[in-house]
């Protein structure tokens, strides 16, 4: 055989190797609650993360009788009047409305709440995702962990988004005030289920369980037994090509007498 056949790289497989749940079913507890707190923060429609009260109230809808808004980071939304109840309700069905420039001031705040929501979703939605590539693919501990602070950030992010409550537009004159609401509660929840996806992965590295005849070499199952019992034999089972005749195979060096009564030519070996 010649030196080239020697030093042959064994064959890899081709394409990507998945296999079901390869670190067990541990990794869909990370998985499924980043997915859950992913969703949450995606429930809010933009004009429901606070409810606002107080004089400023009036300044923006130019209205003394309204008693609240419903606001957000782009827009807010106004209840109305219902005799039938003798209460405000806000209609959900209603298009939100943008700020009056002149009565709501964007400070920094509002910017870098906004900033923090934003990466809150590309980390979270991002570690989401990768996260359930765990339950096809096998991940290494560091990859693991990465996806753990992926998600850990996300929950960081998201609980700094409630710096939003400290804009002038909250606190601008006396009586104004932001309360929780349906978008602010979301992310309560979405900043909780990213926190515990992160300790789920941090406290447990789930060790893969290999296919049955699978190795590091990426030799197919029935490729690595051929090989293994080539290796186990004592040297009498290696099949060695005839001279004159491809076909024809030859014991090893054990077989050499016997070969020899059968009156089959042995070819000189070389000493090396």
């Amino acid at each position: 055989m010649s030196n080239e056949n020697n030093n042959a790289s064994p064959p890899r497989r081709p394409g990507f190797d998945c296999q079901l749940l390869p670190h067990g079913g541990y990794t869909l507890l990370p998985a499924i609650l980043s997915s859950i707190a992913w969703l949450a923060s995606l429930a809010q429609d933009g004009c429901d993360y606070a409810r606002l009260t107080g004089p400023i109230v009036s300044d923006i809808t130019q209205s003394s009788s309204i008693p609240y808004l419903e606001v957000g980071f782009n827009a807010y939304r106004h209840p109305t009047y219902v005799p039938e109840k003798d209460a405000w309700e806000v209609v959900y069905v209603s298009h939100c409305i943008q700020y009056p420039d002149d009565e709501v001031t964007r400070d920094g705040y509002w910017s870098i709440s906004k900033g923090f929501a934003f990466l809150a979703l590309v980390f979270g939605g991002g570690g989401a995702l990768f996260l359930w590539f765990s339950s096809c693919f096998v991940f290494s501990p560091g990859t693991w962990r990465w996806a753990g602070y992926e998600v850990l950030a996300a929950s960081l992010f998201q609980t700094l988004t409630f710096l939003w409550f400290k804009t002038e537009m909250c606190s601008q004159g006396e009586g104004d005030a932001c309360s929780l609401f349906f978008g602010s509660k979301s992310d309560i929840l979405a900043a909780s289920f990213w926190f515990a996806a992160a300790l789920s992965i941090f406290f447990r590295y789930p060790a893969p369980t290999p296919k049955p005849g699978d190795t590091r070499s990426g030799m197919p199952a029935e490729d690595v037994e051929v090989a293994e019992n080539s290796i186990e034999g004592n040297g009498t089972g290696l099949e060695l090509p005839l001279e004159g005749d491809a076909t024809q195979t030859m014991a090893g060096p054990d077989n050499d007498k016997a070969l020899e009564d059968a009156g089959v030519k042995i070819p000189d070996r070389e000493i090396s």
